[in-house]
């Protein structure tokens, strides 16, 4: 008898430590993510800055906590939303067509490097503009940002093989994502 309670007990606890894994997976929030939209005087010619905002995308939204929705149909249902896609009528729009809980899209109108060789050391020099929207489609929080990023650093201090630019163009997008998860309360 007392062997059947020691493995009655041990079946017990294991059903509870699978109990919560259970919960977790039907639990995920389901998150659309606009692919990055490049204005049109924005030079792109290596798509490198829409590969580092998905990589952080990919760090920042792992499965567990989030099933992120197909490219193609968020792509789509932005397409028809065009120039009021930043709205909270636009974001809602893209949410229902794709069923998602969540709607994330940025925008860069201006990625300005420039160079200053009238220093006494040359600086490089770097302006981006753009938007960053969110929405929560479980608490119906919206949050628009309309975000400007300024950063120089000594030319002779960047190595020939660092990507200073897209590096902290990364940064940027790290940042507005990192804001909307704490704005938005999208944990």
């Amino acid at each position: 008898m007392n062997k059947i309670w020691k493995m009655l007990t041990a079946a017990i606890f294991c059903a509870a430590l699978m109990i919560p894994g259970f919960s977790r997976a039907d639990a995920a929030l389901k998150l659309a993510v606009v692919p990055l939209i490049i204005g049109e005087n924005v030079e792109d010619d290596a798509g490198i800055k829409p590969i580092a905002y998905s990589s952080v995308v990919g760090e920042l939204f792992q499965y567990p906590d989030y099933d992120m929705v197909e490219a193609e149909p968020v792509r789509k249902a932005a397409l028809a939303q065009q120039d009021h896609l930043f709205s909270k009528d636009g974001l809602t729009a893209v949410a229902r067509a794709t069923g998602a809980d969540v709607v994330i899209a940025m925008s860069v109108d201006t990625f300005d490097v420039t160079e200053d060789q009238m220093r006494r050391e040359p600086v490089t020099m770097l302006n981006f503009r753009g938007k960053f929207a969110t929405i929560n489609m479980l608490n119906g929080k919206y949050v628009e940002d309309h975000y400007r990023f300024r950063d120089e650093m000594e030319s002779g201090a960047i190595h020939p093989k660092y990507d200073y630019p897209h590096q902290r163009f990364r940064y940027l997008c790290k940042r507005e994502l990192n804001k909307a998860v704490k704005n938005n309360k999208i944990k």
